[in-house]
């Protein structure tokens, strides 16, 4: 028997197949979760790099509220990790058209951001200090 074709008596397709359907899947994951944001203060997962969206043309804004304090946030789709409260306003808003509310951890209640609402559905801007990346801490 020639020896070089031994590996082939052993290879089973199907079985190849599962092995790497198993393995891109791990991939898939650990993609996955590289993408998602946390709450810099509990871990909380609150929303991934997909829900990514830009309004007034940028994703990232630098934003000073009416005391003077600057934000610097980024315009996510959705985050389910946010808890929202209170009435909604358009009472000096950053995004003409829109009310907001504010937006904060589902678990731990740290502020996060603001959810703001409008004509065309809504978005979340999130406090950019106040998330951190998959892996980190």
């Amino acid at each position: 028997m020639d020896l070089a074709l031994l590996p082939w008596l052993f290879f089973d397709p199907a079985r190849e197949s599962e092995a790497e359907t198993r393995v891109q899947t791990r991939a898939d994951r650990k993609e996955e979760l590289e993408k998602r944001l946390f709450c810099a203060a509990c871990r909380l997962p609150v929303t991934d790099q997909d829900q990514r969206i830009a309004m007034l043309g940028a994703h990232a804004h630098s934003c000073i509220n009416p005391h003077g304090l600057t934000f610097h946030i980024g315009c996510f789709r959705e985050a389910p990790g946010c808890a929202v409260a209170g009435e909604a306003t358009t009472e000096h808003t950053w995004f003409p058209g829109y009310a907001w509310r504010i937006a904060a951890c589902a678990r731990c209640g740290t502020h996060l951001g603001w959810r703001f609402e409008g004509g065309n559905g809504g978005f979340y801007g999130l406090i950019v200090r106040q998330l951190t990346f998959a892996g980190h801490g």
